[in-house]
């Protein structure tokens, strides 16, 4: 685990679209600690993503099998958009 892990920054991007949604593949923004609100986010994903947030900033291995450092979850909409959430490294 990170110390300091409330103040770990984690990229969310857009990977797939599957029906109407006003985020496109590749949208990127960043929760700049977990509990942060992220302007420009829908409330579909903003959401459902804070746990999954605080699990990349904690550095808890999720259940994807290509890459244990990152999250895919889908938005609430049931044909609405998949996202990818990983750690951002620290600048040193």
């Amino acid at each position: 685990m990170t110390e300091n892990w409330w103040a770990q920054k984690v990229r969310i991007t857009c990977e797939s679209k599957h029906g109407v949604c006003e985020h496109n593949v590749g949208d990127t923004y960043v929760f700049e600690h977990v509990q942060d609100y992220v302007k420009g986010l829908c409330s579909g994903i903003q959401d459902p993503a804070r746990p999954y947030a605080a699990y990349c900033a904690l550095g808890q291995p999720s259940w994807e099998s290509d890459d244990k450092s990152i999250y895919r979850i889908h938005c609430i909409s049931k044909k609405g958009t998949v996202w990818k959430l990983e750690r951002i490294p620290d600048e040193k």
